[in-house]
């Protein structure tokens, strides 16, 4: 009889552009590359691939949810690595992901690095948590041969790094030209989904700017009224702006799972218009070269 030895990933920072996560599984080495190759097995861990993974050829990781990650430039090198450049939801700046498979005395090493450029230590942080997370589910699924993936993620986020303008999205007016909201006259009451499906309008039940910060509100969902919490908020560094958007409370709505899901594709894909109006109107602002 064989025996399984399993070990938890060990996520670590190496740099502050890196991300580095690894586990150790007693799985033979060709197994654990179909695991993250072939799309059929993808599909039961980590993600839906449009395609086969072939060199150099585009791709898409969609996780079923509104979510995805566009891929470039894939390298396979069978069966020790894996490297692609991907980007959150096509619009994040790109980083490189790199597999590199290793098998000793029956104990296949699965390590993952990534390289973002200039990283701030909260996204470090969810990447950390996100990796542990994916490699984790891996492993499920490589011991038992079940689907290990998640269902939806409670949090809908995105961001775009903002180059030098003078368009300012967390000022009025300027923040009423990407967030798809609408005002009674007086305060704004209403956050609007338009997509394919046409459009649909939620109500807004608080809604708070501290100007160039932050905009929070909630946003209620019928039939329960559950709100829906969302930020969005400028980040500053050393490297430039950055405005990130998360919403979140989509596995708490006293709705179908099924209900809550199509909303949260919905919502997805509104946000990701909303961050591509931003930086569509921030290169058609640009910083004046005599602005002081």
């Amino acid at each position: 009889m064989s025996r399984s030895v399993w070990s938890l990933p060990e996520v670590g920072v190496t740099r502050f552009n890196d991300v580095q996560a690894d586990i150790d599984v007693a799985v033979p080495l060709e197994r654990v590359w179909e695991a993250i190759t072939d799309p059929e097995q993808v599909s039961r861990w980590f993600g839906d691939l449009h395609e086969p993974l072939r060199p150099g050829r585009p791709n898409r990781l969609d996780f079923g949810d509104g979510d995805f990650f566009t891929l470039d430039a894939p390298e396979l090198h069978r069966p020790h690595m894996l490297r692609f450049s991907w980007r959150f939801l096509g619009v994040e700046a790109p980083s490189l992901v790199t597999w590199t498979l290793r098998e000793q005395d029956g104990i296949t090493t699965v390590d993952v690095h990534q390289h973002g450029h200039d990283l701030p230590p909260t996204e470090v942080a969810e990447l950390q948590e996100g990796w542990r997370d994916f490699l984790d589910r891996l492993a499920g699924y490589l011991r038992h041969g079940r689907p290990t993936r998640y269902a939806f993620r409670d949090r809908i986020d995105g961001s775009v790094r903002l180059p030098g303008s003078r368009f300012q999205p967390l000022h009025e007016p300027d923040l009423y030209r990407w967030m798809p909201i609408a005002t009674d006259g007086f305060t704004p009451r209403w956050f609007f989904i338009v997509d394919s499906e046409g459009p649909r309008r939620f109500g807004i039940a608080r809604w708070e700017v501290v100007p160039g910060r932050r905009a929070t509100c909630e946003i209620a969902v019928p039939p329960s009224g559950a709100p829906t919490r969302c930020v969005a908020e400028l980040e500053t560094d050393a490297t430039g702006a950055r405005l990130r958007i998360h919403h979140d409370g989509w596995s708490g709505l006293g709705i179908p799972a099924r209900q809550a899901l199509i909303l949260r594709r919905r919502f997805t894909a509104t946000w990701l218009a909303s961050l591509d109006t931003v930086l569509a109107l921030s290169a058609a602002v640009p910083v004046s070269k005599d602005t002081p």
